[in-house]
């Protein structure tokens, strides 16, 4: 490539100095103005040469390679958003249930489950609930996640801890 552009200025360079010598070498009047003419073509040629021997299909490739690469890109991104905001929504769903569960009187952790809907929703499909609570507790807050977070009863598990008195 530099190879390229080091002969394309040397070409350019000696067109430069060829219509310099010819310019002052030409008689005043009509000869002198044609011969104006002539140089500034010459030049005009040596400065587009490049474009003649550029490569079109090397460089349409090249783009659509470079779009390519962009979508991908953006693919990769969107899949990272997408996993962070799952994260931080079921997060969120979790915090929920465990106040919920505080306003029941009941000390709990929660880990939620959620998938993506065909709206771009991240909607809860699983939530384990572990710590010690009474079964009208239980109860209580099965029927307030099934209403809240359109929960079934078989979507929410609880795990260990030994119920209250």
């Amino acid at each position: 490539m530099m190879e390229q552009v080091r002969e394309w200025l040397l070409a350019l360079l000696s067109v430069c100095l060829v219509c310099a010598l010819a310019d002052a070498l030409m008689p005043k009047g009509g000869v002198k103005r044609v011969g104006q003419l002539v140089c500034g073509l010459a030049m005009t040629a040596a400065i587009l040469a490049p474009v003649v021997e550029l490569d079109l299909d090397g460089g349409q490739q090249w783009l659509e390679d470079y779009f390519a690469g962009i979508s991908r890109r953006e693919e990769e991104l969107e899949k990272e958003v997408n996993t962070g905001m799952k994260t931080i929504i079921e997060q969120e769903y979790a915090a929920y249930i465990v106040d919920k569960a505080a306003e029941l009187g009941a000390v709990c952790d929660a880990r939620v489950e959620c998938r993506l809907e065909e709206a771009g929703l991240y909607l809860p499909e699983r939530a384990e609930i572990s710590g010690a609570m009474t079964e009208e507790v239980r109860t209580r807050l099965t029927r307030l996640l099934e209403e809240e977070l359109a929960l079934t009863s078989e979507q929410i598990v609880y795990i260990g801890g030994e119920e209250a008195a």
